[in-house]
């Protein structure tokens, strides 16, 4: 557990304000995460964080007012905790650790009860991957509390390079209030951001990627081009190349994806498809695996996590997919917050 000289002001009011929704209960992990991700604060971490996945959209107004009041009424003095509320402050000191924190704020309280209870927050489409790239995300947003003497320097410095690395200006923009469309939620376990291009190592990768990318869209146009003119000159049956034009890594692992080409080039030869389709498939999936695996480093390093792998940014984006229905039924019925 932190001591007060490791955690925020914001943290320490957090804190007191899920003990007020205890009544004199001890504190449950259900308290903590309410004061978290509904703080009366809209300008701290936590709900910044809330508001960068999207997830501010799914919660009733009633439940900011419930957790407003708990923090007119906040007072940690003479505080029970229960055993499973006492391991998400001692896990604290990690996540504060995994975003290039040097204290403990609410969003590493948020962190650390979404890890404890995942479910509570699965309503909204969060997993806890998504809550760590977003809980890096507003850390290069905004300016922590917490720099190090070396990043005190001027802020506003003629030349960027002179100004604190760890400082950007806040400035309200549209789309600081995170995903507002259903198909936004859907992607948001494989869509990059810029957060860590300061690093000089992240923005080479991107650099790279963002040339592979183009290399595979002219690669893809030419098998779009050769199947077509296969399909016409030759056997309609060679519209199942599409199948392995599209047979993405959102859908498909990579072996599977490589298993449906060698299929795809051994029906070919029965059918008297043309050699150079065949061919074409090599540099198409090469390119697709490269495009992959750079992807895959980007949304490492977003997440400060080494061992993602692509199986779980699927079961990421199947979460987020039942989040962007249910974001549109919400929407139907009016009943998105207004928070």
């Amino acid at each position: 557990m932190t001591d007060r000289d490791t955690q925020t002001a914001c943290l320490t009011r957090c804190m007191a304000a899920a003990a007020a929704m205890a009544s004199g209960d001890p504190v449950e992990v259900e308290h903590l995460l309410l004061a978290a991700a509904f703080n009366d604060d809209e300008d701290c971490r936590s709900r910044l964080v809330m508001k960068q996945l999207g997830a501010h959209h799914f919660f009733a107004d009633e439940t900011y007012q419930q957790v407003a009041e708990a923090f007119v009424n906040a007072a940690e003095s003479g505080t029970e905790w229960t055993p499973e509320a006492v391991s998400v402050l001692e896990r604290l000191a990690y996540w504060a650790t995994r975003t290039g924190d040097h204290t403990a704020d609410s969003a590493h309280l948020l962190l650390a009860c979404a890890e404890q209870e995942p479910a509570k927050l699965a309503i909204a489409g969060v997993t806890l991957r998504d809550a760590v790239r977003a809980a890096i995300t507003v850390r290069h947003r905004v300016s922590p509390a917490d720099r190090q003497p070396s990043d005190r320097g001027p802020i506003l410095s003629p030349r960027r390079r002179d100004r604190p690395l760890s400082y950007q200006f806040t400035v309200r923009r549209k789309a600081d209030a995170g995903p507002s469309k259903a198909r936004h939620f859907g992607l948001r376990s494989q869509t990059a951001n810029t957060a860590g291009l300061s690093a000089r190592i992240q923005f080479h990768i991107t650099q790279l990627h963002v040339v592979t990318l183009i290399a595979l869209g002219v690669v893809s146009s030419l098998m779009l081009v050769a199947i077509a003119h296969a399909a016409l000159t030759v056997t309609w049956w060679a519209l199942l190349w599409l199948a392995g034009q599209f047979g993405r890594r959102a859908l498909l692992p990579v072996v599977a994806r490589v298993v449906v080409d060698v299929a795809l080039v051994m029906v070919s030869v029965p059918l008297g498809l043309p050699w150079w389709l065949a061919v074409l498939a090599v540099p198409h999936r090469a390119l697709d695996i490269v495009e992959g695996r750079l992807g895959m480093l980007e949304v490492r390093g977003e997440s400060a996590d080494p061992f993602l792998s692509e199986k779980d940014v699927r079961a990421d984006r199947r979460v987020n997919a039942r989040a962007g229905r249910f974001f549109t039924m919400l929407k139907l019925r009016r009943e998105l917050s207004t928070r």
